[in-house]
């Protein structure tokens, strides 16, 4: 868990709305009487999901029950760490990929740290790829040598490994927790890691740098990956706007037969600066009613210049939330094929509840309600061409090998779907690579 990957989605804008007065955590000590603060901090987050959070019967979650087992302990909670902790137990009843959980920040910060385990997202389930020296955890006496066993994590400190439960494995430097792993051949063992000693908590969120738009041609066909449509994520261009890069891009490659936008680890952003980007495609206005009465509506603009060419999207099981939506929506139009393994499955507008300690909970809010729109929450948008990373191939052949395999078959089969000749794949995988 090279970072906490529920933690690398948040977007922490309270985070220093914190309450110092009341969270003593640079000592780690709990002020006399914190009942009260719990409670409030409890409450304000239980009520501001059960007002505005829309998939608790998707989920099959009785939201009344999890307060009345979460509450109490909640409350009884012997220090801070210990209320983080049960709340992130609450907020992880809910495995939606929107949702997730930051503590206090003056619970966490210099005091807390999360173990940097290499983990991989597969098929929506999380494999440990490599474990840190010294930390091997009981391994079956059949997978001792087996260099690609890649169990999966079943559990952290005995929570089902999903949504906010990652925040689990989070504590103060230098203690331990445990949790289970599944092996290949199904067994289960218990698994103990040391959190580091130097605290790496809050997490940074990943800054792509000039990287976040790679661009390019191949013979007659055009490339561009878009790593993400969140302007604070990438180097932008001396106007500061993301929109005036992308269509920019768009433009030098309006001459090309056929184009790919490859949305892969495209874990989303702000329409803001997707939907400007997808008018310069659609031939059409699209629109999409949000909200639990759809109250909200989404109008996608046509605009010109417009990209004419044929289009294919990849997508893969990182690309989420307005990275799904610009694959969906250029789909739903007519204008792309979609190619590549099934996607994170976040569909809804996200919402923040702070908590009255400085907390911070994210959350699904707005759903899709357009008549004859097949939603995607929970399930991904769907594919023409199915390609995904799959465990059997990842034991097989190695994560980066079957990673590098999977991402060549994408690539390939989009050249295949633009009537383009197969001699150009390893430029264009030199160019995706890059």
């Amino acid at each position: 868990m090279t970072a906490p990957r529920n933690l690398i989605r948040i977007t922490v804008v309270a985070a220093a709305a914190v309450c110092v007065a009341l969270v003593l955590a640079a000592a780690g000590r709990a002020p006399k009487d914190p009942s009260a603060l719990y409670a409030k901090t409890f409450d304000t987050h239980w009520e501001r999901l059960r007002d505005d959070y829309p998939y608790f019967e998707f989920y099959g979650v009785d939201w009344d029950e999890e307060r009345a087992a979460h509450r109490p302990r909640a409350l009884a909670a012997a220090n801070p760490d210990e209320f983080a902790w049960e709340l992130a137990r609450l907020i992880s009843a809910l495995p939606d990929p929107h949702v997730s959980f930051l503590p206090a920040i003056d619970t966490i910060k210099g005091r807390w740290s999360y173990p940097e385990l290499d983990t991989r997202m597969i098929g929506r389930r999380v494999y440990v790829s490599a474990w840190l020296e010294g930390q091997l955890p009981e391994i079956p006496e059949r997978y001792v040598d087996a260099p690609h066993a890649y169990p999966e994590v079943i559990s952290v400190r005995g929570e089902k490994l999903s949504g906010a439960a990652e925040i689990l494995a989070a504590g103060p430097l230098g203690t331990t927790f445990d949790g289970t792993l599944r092996w290949p051949d199904g067994s289960e063992t218990t698994y103990v890691l040391r959190r580091p000693e130097v605290s790496n908590l809050p997490p940074e969120k990943k800054h792509f740098g000039e990287g976040w738009l790679v661009t390019g041609r191949v013979g007659s066909i055009g490339y561009m990956h878009v790593k993400t449509f969140d302007p604070t994520l990438g180097t932008l261009g001396p106007d500061g706007k993301m929109t005036t890069m992308l269509r920019a891009a768009l433009k030098e490659l309006h001459d090309t037969d056929g184009l790919i936008l490859d949305f892969q680890g495209n874990g989303g952003g702000m329409v803001a600066a997707s939907d400007p980007f997808l008018g310069n495609i659609l031939e059409r206005r699209r629109s999409y009613r949000w909200g639990n009465s759809g109250g909200k509506t989404r109008v996608i603009t046509p605009r010109k210049p417009r990209y004419q060419g044929d289009i294919v999207t990849i997508v893969d099981e990182r690309s989420a939330s307005g990275g799904e939506w610009a694959a969906r929506i250029l789909r739903d139009a007519g204008r792309a094929v979609v190619v590549g393994g099934t996607t994170a499955g976040a569909e809804a507008a996200v919402l923040t509840s702070t908590g009255p300690d400085g907390s911070i909970v994210n959350f699904s809010a707005w759903p899709m309600v357009e008549p004859g729109i097949q939603p995607f929450q929970g399930t991904g948008i769907e594919l023409d061409h199915a390609l995904p990373l799959t465990i059997e191939a990842v034991r097989e052949h190695g994560l980066d090998q079957a990673m590098a395999s999977v991402r060549r078959a994408r690539l390939a089969k989009a050249l295949e779907l633009l009537g383009a000749g197969a001699g150009d794949l390893d430029a264009l995988v030199a160019l995706a690579d890059e």
